[in-house]
């Protein structure tokens, strides 16, 4: 599944509301898919409820309305933050085929749509309207081209460095995303079946301690069970002084007995490549290869 020029695509905020001094990054963000030759619907309310972008309804309405319209070829979340596990329960409509980008809370819908509506193609990618996909330096026109090419392009294809943390070769569709929102869907419907797939694992801010904790429940859960492999994205500003992140993560899930890698540029931080879900990619975690063979983006 992928765009042409001249389709219509939906921004929308599933999640936090933009702060008063990011507001402008919603025009900029049209502008962006409007030069891709996109025609660009916004579905933002300009108000907030506590720390979201609307009230849970207004919201579900908005998300829903472009899930299941037909004309609309592309979903685009405006930003992160929190409130996207709070829509799910309330998504009860169709979903027609349609590519669904976004990360961080996102996330959240892209397992959901794993789940229930495999119809929709989902790309871990940046969210629209951030500085992340919009501002003036190399990382962000890295990005932007990596989230063309993916929507884009039928041949695209991807090949990226990782560092070994536990030898040998896995391959699957792909699957993840923010780790804390894959831990906080464990015991609820919307929790996918990730055995057999290559799963992708990356969050921010969250010290080695937490992200044992994090790890930790979903072993525990068995939510990694049968899993082909593991690779970790550069886990943005997960440190403290005393521990080393890779070495956590290889005592937490190294028993395993998978193939994992780390550093992965997608996530959080100023690199974001995008990531098709439910593609088929590979991991050579004794060379420290990750790629995702040439295709389009895939379903399921």
């Amino acid at each position: 599944m992928n765009l042409d020029r001249g389709d219509t695509v939906a921004i929308v905020a599933p999640a936090a509301q933009l702060p008063a001094r990011s507001r402008a990054l919603l025009p900029r963000a049209v502008d962006l898919l409007e030069s891709w030759g996109l025609r660009v619907r916004v579905a933002v309310d300009p108000g907030h409820w506590f720390y979201l972008a609307g009230p849970d309804d207004e919201r579900a309405r908005h998300l829903g309305a472009a899930l299941a319209d037909p004309d609309v070829r592309a979903v685009f979340c405006t930003r992160g933050g929190y409130g996207t596990t709070r829509l799910l329960r309330r998504l009860t409509g169709p979903v027609t085929a349609k590519i669904v980008v976004g990360c961080s809370d996102i996330t959240a819908l892209h397992a959901y749509l794993a789940v229930r509506h495999p119809v929709a193609a989902s790309v871990h990618g940046p969210n629209v309207a951030t500085h992340q996909l919009l501002d003036d330096t190399a990382e962000a026109s890295a990005n932007r081209r990596s989230l063309h090419a993916v929507l884009f392009d039928p041949g695209y294809r991807l090949s990226e460095p990782v560092e070994p943390l536990c030898a040998g070769t896995a391959s699957g569709p792909l699957a993840g995303g923010c780790l804390t929102l894959l831990a906080s869907l464990l015991g609820t419907p919307f929790m996918p079946d990730l055995s057999g797939r290559l799963v992708f694992l990356e969050d921010v801010g969250e010290v080695p301690y937490r992200i044992d904790r994090l790890l930790t429940q979903l072993v525990d859960a068995g939510a990694l069970d049968g899993v082909a492999g593991l690779v970790f994205g550069r886990m943005h500003e997960c440190v403290d002084a005393y521990n080393d992140i890779r070495a956590v993560i290889t005592d937490v899930v190294g028993p395993l007995g998978v193939p994992v890698g780390f550093g992965l540029g997608s996530g959080h931080g100023p690199v974001n490549l995008s990531l098709p879900l439910g593609a088929a990619a590979r991991l050579d975690a004794s060379s420290g290869v990750f790629s995702v063979p040439a295709g389009p983006v895939a379903t399921g």
